[in-house]
């Protein structure tokens, strides 16, 4: 994985590369004694600042229709 301060790169089928960064995915949780975030999942920021979801195998992505990435690892 090619990380330089928390980015890496991701390439397309096609040979585009981008650099992104992965970031937790929190959401709220109700307890006895309150709120607490909850880590549910990771997603995909680009250097454009959007933030996609990452799918389910943890590893690729798509930023468009017909428009999947895989995370170089």
């Amino acid at each position: 994985m090619n990380i330089s301060n928390g980015w890496t790169t991701a390439k397309a089928v096609n040979g585009e590369t981008i650099r992104i960064n992965i970031i937790p995915f929190h959401k709220v949780q109700n307890t006895m004694r309150g709120q607490i975030l909850v880590e549910v999942s990771k997603q995909v920021e680009v250097e454009s600042g959007e933030v996609f979801e990452i799918n389910l195998d943890g590893r690729s992505f798509f930023l468009g229709f017909n428009n999947l990435y895989k995370i170089m690892i």
